[in-house]
Formats: C-alpha cells, sequence, structure tokens
C-alpha cells in the first residue's frame, strides 16, 4: 500500500503523540508513586491493612483473648484466660519447659506468653480469623521465637503435631467428642499426650455443655472425674488440679472450668 508525503507524516504524528502521552502518563505515575513512598510505607501499608482486617474478624463479639500488643475491644473471656496463666506459668518455669505446642491456640495469647518466657512454640490453629489475629499479634509483640501452622486437630492429623516438652490443650476436647465420639476424642488424646515431654495444660467443658456434645456424665463432680479420665487416659502421668477458671457455655453464660497438668513422671 503506498501512502502519500501527508497521510504518512499524520500518521507519524500521531504515533509520536501517542508514544508522548504514554511517556507523560508514565512519569506522572513515578511521581506520584515517589510522593506516596515519601509519606507511607510497604510496612506502614501493611499496618494499615492488618488493622483494618482485625477489626472485621473481630467483629461484633470483640477479641477472644487478652493480647496486650493489639488495640481494640477484648471480649470478656479475657479475666479467664490471665488467671489460667497465672497458674500455668510457675509450673512452666519449675519444669523448665523450653519447647511448647498450643494447640487450637484460639488468637495466641498462651503461644505469645510461652515466648515471652523465651520458650520456642508453634501454635495449632483451624480457624482463618484466628490464623490472622496470632500473625499480627505476634509480630506486634516482637517475638521471633513463636510460629503458627493452619491446623486442623484431627485423627489423620494428630500425629502430624510437633512434639514439644509443653501441650497447651485447652478447650478443645469437648469439641472433639462432639465431632469424633467419645471413644475417637480418648485416643487422639493419648497421642497428643504421647508427643508431649514434661506437661499438658488440660481443661475441657464440663456439666454446662448441652447434650449435642455428647459428653459422658462427669460423676461424682466434674474435677473426680476428669482428674480419673486423665490418668487413665495419659500413661505415667501425676495429675495436678490447678484450680477452677472463669469460663462459659456454649450460650454464652459464665461458668468455671478445672485447669489440670498432666505432668510426666520420670
Amino acid at each position: 500500500m503506498h501512502l502519500d508525503p501527508t497521510t504518512t507524516g499524520t500518521l507519524l504524528a500521531g504515533v509520536l503523540k501517542q508514544a508522548g502521552s504514554s511517556t507523560v502518563r508514565r512519569h506522572q505515575d513515578e511521581r506520584r508513586t515517589r510522593l506516596l513512598r515519601r509519606f507511607v510505607s510497604r510496612q506502614r501499608l501493611d499496618e494499615w491493612i492488618d488493622l483494618a482486617r482485625l477489626k472485621l474478624d473481630s467483629f461484633p463479639r470483640g477479641r477472644y483473648q487478652p493480647i496486650g500488643a493489639l488495640p481494640g475491644r477484648v471480649a470478656k473471656r479475657a479475666d479467664g484466660s490471665r488467671s489460667r496463666w497465672r497458674a500455668i506459668e510457675p509450673l512452666a518455669r519449675e519444669l523448665e519447659v523450653h519447647t511448647a505446642v498450643d494447640i487450637g491456640a484460639a488468637e495466641g495469647y498462651f503461644s505469645i506468653q510461652l515466648g515471652g518466657l523465651g520458650v520456642t512454640t508453634v501454635a495449632l490453629e483451624a480457624a482463618p480469623p484466628n490464623q490472622r489475629t496470632t500473625l499480627l499479634a505476634v509480630r506486634r509483640s516482637g517475638l521471633d521465637n513463636v510460629g503458627l501452622l493452619a491446623f486442623e486437630v484431627r485423627d489423620d492429623t494428630v500425629e502430624m503435631i510437633p512434639p514439644a516438652d509443653c501441650t497447651i490443650f485447652l478447650s478443645l476436647w469437648h469439641h472433639l467428642v462432639r465431632d469424633n465420639g467419645f471413644a475417637l476424642a480418648t485416643s487422639i488424646t493419648e497421642r497428643i499426650w504421647e508427643r508431649t515431654g514434661r506437661v499438658m495444660f488440660f481443661d475441657t467443658g464440663e456439666d454446662e455443655m448441652p447434650p449435642d456434645f455428647g459428653l459422658p456424665a462427669m460423676t461424682p463432680d466434674a474435677r473426680t472425674w476428669l482428674a480419673g479420665y486423665l490418668a487413665d487416659t495419659c500413661a505415667g502421668s501425676e495429675i495436678r488440679h490447678l484450680g477452677a477458671h472463669d469460663a462459659f457455655d456454649a450460650e454464652g453464660n459464665p461458668c468455671r472450668r478445672n485447669l489440670f497438668a498432666v505432668i510426666r513422671r520420670p
């Protein structure tokens, strides 16, 4: 195809104009990016996004656990978490715990508390909102000895739990019974204990839980029954009662639950 000089010149001018416009836009974009970077670092931007997501993940109930490094409203379960830690900490020190696994870590409170003692800890958590909160809490706590595994404890996954000196096994057993039945929940508990080197801290829903959880009758009382159950299930253990602590039933009503230390005998 033959183009006359006038047409060629017009086309060339259009191409040059388009190229010039692209160059101008590119320079404008680069200038805006430089200006943005002067005021907002990538780290700061990530922090804003994480905090916005924290608000969404904790709406409307507030946070489940009292983690000081996180802003926002703490749920009414906070007192029970603090009192449990006051009972756990001295024994963790006494037994010279160096490594820990926090099963069903929720938002990471006990993992962070252990990390603050210098205990290398892995938090296991299945719920994505809790996973995000735990990662944010660990980072804002400035700890480099606490990690997170996105992990659900089941019959086919329990052998993947990392072995450790200490196992935190709180407010989870009644869910295992509901989801798997009593016999399989007991088998899972046995295998968790096998991976525990020194101590397992344990509590669970008791008589306050509704019938659909399928919990056994805890007679003559929950403390006595659970102590016997743990002694039978966790071979070579000493059972130590660490008090009754604030909790809430399935409807959100306040109750008390027994906390135990299952200590491996020498």
